[in-house]
């Protein structure tokens, strides 16, 4: 059992979290959630460093992992972490971000390690399936407080929906009143003046008249009248529940490449350092395709995303691409102009996209060097989504936000109208956004359902012009006998492609 009485955590003299009395059960999986900043990971360390003043057990608490191994994926990097530190046995486990990097089969061996260890678990995570599985109860930090909800995930959401639409519903019946009783403040008000005038024949003109039947005439209406304004006044001020605005996307970019297949791989390797990960892969893509790349840790799935990145920087296509050693951002620069500066669209819709994610009102003058870095995050896929790119890739975007903002970014993707390619180990996250979905297994590309498409000339003719292009800007750097050839092969079989 652990008890959680008169806490009050603060950073920089400014409390974050204040918790009044919270008991929790032994053997009990709490799933703790929170927006990026809201004191998670300083309410684990608390609970860590305090032990013996919250709880008679031994603690265990396995912090966030930041990967340094490169020569590992971050996946594999974790689990042998997560071995490490779930090795002994104790009556209290503590766990920030479990899953980040961690591929289903991980995921689904984490969950069993936790199912076995008969202890209280606290884990403070953002992945929704993983909640849903392991919760039995959900601590939301809401302003500064801690609110308890029963059961799984899942199970909160819906209780959120409920409040939010309640609250929307209590909201539009209080300003139905207010409207109401202020009409009718005004209406009596407006009697009230009238009581005592009336039309003179002789002038032609409304007079005032002091007569004890119109004094008490007014009398009564100003009674009635300031019996309606107490009404108003003791009315409950009902708060206006936030409404989220939609990211409208500009689509004309998009449109010029109709439904031309745009990305091309073509029976290809890829390698990492000389090491063959994939072979013979083969991908076509088209303008508005939302595809999904998944596979076990280390499979080759990040190095296929550069592959693709690399073969296509040059060409004509606009590519976004987002991925964890990502330092787009100039740090003495604004947020907001972070994103202006490579961006077409006006400063509401920028304002729109970063309020999604928690970025509000002044905060987008806040300076980079200033802000976190899942405030970063945020920051640099904001500044993908708004830099009219044409495709984006999307290496891991969830790893370093709240589960809030993930749905939030959720939302955006869903209504983004170019082509996404996207690698996520947040199966929810992926499934949502992905129509159709590759698996890397034994070094292939595998999507049963899909077979390959019929090259027509001017999907080739695509290929080819890209193609030309990377080689033309390869040879502007400095020309070498093997580029010049290359050169003139791709001249020479563009010139028959047209000649059929």
């Amino acid at each position: 059992m652990m008890n959680l009485n008169k806490i009050t955590l603060e950073i920089n003299g400014e409390t974050i979290l204040a918790i009044d009395n919270i008991t929790v059960q032994e053997h009990k999986t709490i799933g703790l959630i929170g927006r990026n900043g809201s004191g998670k990971t300083t309410l684990l360390n608390y609970i860590a460093n305090n032990a013996e003043q919250l709880t008679n057990e031994n603690i265990i608490y396995i912090p966030q992992l930041k990967n340094t191994d490169f020569k590992k994926s971050g996946g594999e990097t974790t689990k042998i972490y997560l071995q490490e530190g779930l090795k002994n046995s104790a009556g209290v486990i503590l766990l920030d971000e479990p899953t980040t990097h961690l591929d289903e089969t991980n995921a689904a061996w984490l969950f069993d390690q936790l199912k076995q260890k008969k202890a209280l678990k606290i884990v403070a995570s953002h992945d929704r399936d993983f909640l849903d599985k392991i919760a039995d109860e959900i601590w939301s930090i809401e302003d500064t407080k801690i609110a308890v909800y029963p059961g799984s995930y899942s199970h909160y959401k819906e209780i959120e929906a409920h409040n939010k639409q309640r609250a929307k519903l209590e909201y539009d019946k209080y300003i139905r009143e207010k409207q109401h009783l202020e009409k009718a403040v005004e209406n009596k008000s407006r009697q009230a003046a009238l009581s005592n005038r009336v039309y003179d024949k002789e002038t032609k003109r409304y007079v005032t008249k002091e007569t004890p039947y119109f004094n008490k005439m007014q009398k009564k209406l100003d009674k009635v009248r300031t019996s309606m304004e107490s009404r108003l006044n003791q009315l409950e001020e009902k708060e206006k529940p936030e409404e989220e605005k939609q990211v409208i996307f500009y689509t004309q970019d998009i449109e010029k490449l109709g439904g031309k297949t745009v990305i091309r791989l073509e029976r290809e390797t890829v390698k990492r350092q000389e090491k063959e990960l994939l072979k013979d892969v083969s991908l076509y893509l088209k303008a508005t395709d939302k595809v999904s790349i998944t596979g076990k840790n280390g499979s080759g799935k990040t190095t296929l995303l550069n592959y693709i990145y690399e073969k296509y920087q040059f060409s004509n296509l606009d590519i976004g691409y987002f991925y964890q050693q990502l330092e787009s951002l100039d740090l003495n620069s604004s947020i907001l102009k972070n994103i202006q500066n490579s961006s077409n669209y006006d400063e509401t819709a920028v304002r729109t996209a970063l309020a999604r994610l928690n970025i509000k009102g002044d905060e987008v003058h806040k300076t980079v060097s200033v802000i976190s870095g899942g405030e970063r995050v945020k920051v640099q896929l904001v500044k993908l989504l708004m830099s009219n790119s044409q495709v984006l890739i999307l290496d891991e975007p969830t790893n370093f936000l709240d589960v809030h903002s993930i749905e939030a970014l959720e939302d955006m993707l869903k209504s983004y109208p170019g082509l996404m390619i996207l690698v996520s180990h947040d199966k929810r996250f992926r499934d949502s956004i992905a129509e159709t979905s590759y698996n890397i297994e034994d070094q292939r590309l595998v999507n049963p359902d899909t077979p390959p498409p019929r090259n027509s000339s001017k999907d080739e003719l695509l290929v080819l012009e890209t193609q030309i292009t990377r080689v033309l800007s390869e040879l502007s750097e400095g020309s070498t006998p093997e580029l010049e050839a290359e050169f003139e092969r791709l001249l020479q079989k563009k010139k028959d492609l047209k000649s059929h």
